[in-house]
Parts: C-alpha cells; sequence; structure tokens
C-alpha cells in the first residue's frame, strides 16, 4: 500500500517537473530509490548526482519521443533520460533527432539537433552525427559544441570562451570546465566552424557584409561573444 502511494507521488512530482521544468527532480530520485528502484548506471562508480538532471525531451529519429529528466555527456555525445519510473534510457547522436532541456535560458529551453558532421575535415567527406547546440534559427543558424578542458590542445586552440559546469550542472564531464566552439550552419546543410568569429562571420554575409559590420559597430556588439554573435546573425537573417 505505501509503495503504491509513493509510486502515485512520484508520478505527481513529474508532472509539476513538466510544469515548472527544472525543479523537484532530486524529491521524484529520492522516491525512486526508496521504492528500491535504483538503475544499474546509478549505481556506477560516477555515482548519480541529481543536481546534474533537468527536465527535458528526447526526440528519436524514429519519431517517438520521451519526457523526463535529462543529462547531457558533450564528451562523448550521449543523452540520457530518466523516465518516471526510474529506468535510464541512453542515446548516442545516432538515434536522436533533437533534444530540449527546459528552462536553462531565463526559462528558455536549451536545444541540441543531431547532425551529420565531418569534423571539419577538407579532406574526408565521412560524416558523423553529433549534437550541436541551436543558439537561433534563420538562414544562418549560429550553433555550439562544448569541449572539456582535457581536451586536446588542436581542439582548445579554437575554443571562442571558457564556462563553469557550474553553469550547465546537467553537463556530465570529467573536467571542472567546458569550452564552447561557436559554428554555423549553412543554407545548403553545409557546417562552418568559426574560427575567427568575426572574419569567418562577415565571409558569410556577402553583399550584406557592410550592413552587418555597421550594425555591430553601432550596438557595440562582440564577434566573440556568443551572446553578442547571436545577435549579428539575427539581425543578418533580417536583411
Amino acid at each position: 500500500m505505501v509503495c503504491f502511494k509513493i509510486k502515485d507521488l512520484r508520478h505527481l512530482i513529474f508532472k509539476l517537473m513538466r510544469r515548472l521544468g527544472t525543479k523537484y527532480l532530486f524529491l521524484s530520485l529520492l522516491v525512486t530509490f526508496a521504492c528500491g528502484n535504483v538503475p544499474a548506471w546509478a549505481q556506477s562508480n560516477q555515482g548519480f548526482d541529481t543536481e546534474r538532471w533537468l527536465y527535458g525531451k528526447v526526440v528519436l529519429v524514429t519519431g517517438d519521443s520521451l519526457q523526463g529528466a535529462v543529462v547531457y555527456h558533450p564528451a562523448q555525445d550521449v543523452v540520457q533520460i530518466a523516465s518516471e519510473d526510474g529506468i535510464i534510457n541512453s542515446f548516442s547522436a545516432v538515434s536522436v533527432s533533437h533534444f530540449m532541456i527546459s528552462g536553462v535560458y531565463n526559462g528558455k529551453p536549451q536545444v541540441f539537433r543531431s547532425l551529420p558532421w565531418n569534423k571539419g575535415s577538407i579532406q574526408s567527406d565521412f560524416r558523423v552525427p553529433v549534437f550541436f547546440e541551436l543558439i537561433n534559427q534563420g538562414e544562418l543558424v549560429l550553433m555550439k559544441r562544448y569541449i572539456g578542458v582535457t581536451a586536446a590542445k588542436a581542439d582548445q586552440q579554437y575554443a571562442t570562451a571558457s564556462i563553469q559546469t557550474s553553469y550547465f550542472p546537467h553537463f556530465a564531464t570529467e573536467g571542472d570546465e567546458l569550452q564552447e566552439v561557436l559554428y554555423m550552419l549553412l543554407p545548403n546543410g553545409e557546417i562552418v566552424q568559426l574560427r575567427k568569429p568575426k572574419k569567418d562571420l562577415l565571409k558569410l554575409c556577402g553583399v550584406h557584409t557592410g550592413k552587418v559590420k555597421q550594425y555591430a559597430k553601432s550596438n557595440k556588439l562582440d564577434y566573440n561573444s556568443s551572446k553578442d554573435l547571436r545577435n549579428i546573425v539575427d539581425y543578418y537573417n533580417t536583411l
């Protein structure tokens, strides 16, 4: 009888998570443990850090979707989602169309899309699906990927910023920090890394380069800031 009531409480908590986005997960996990339904992944050496899990949705390439508590592993391109019954499923970018995590940006969701990518190699057409965070929408789509501080120096060379994992606690990483690397998705599906954000972006602006430069200058926008760069790209998409 007690277990039945706990199960009902767990469903109620997940309903609250759907409404509020990022809260009450810790309580729901405690209820899961109380029912004796502790997933194998939670018993691993990594432990089960409840602060990393936020409410979200994962949409598979099959069209099926799952909702629950989500954690993202950027180094492995793996997203995990815990269902209401405590079962944790892991998916690589090959199996996922996109996923979103609620309430990360002042109530707005953080959205990731799986895209085929040759990892910037100009000598190979071999593409592997990986996750990119979508920063905006339009003709030009600004995107991010995240690398850990333990990544190869060649990868870090073009990282545009360093962010604490405390900012994105739902990112599971072995390092203390993550570095963001910016990319642009072109209308033809090509992915261009913004190694030098100002130079590379203006190169993509074509006949609108002058207007974009003037807009950035008038509004004192920094090309090396992903937030400002989004504003610049959004302006370009209105031209």
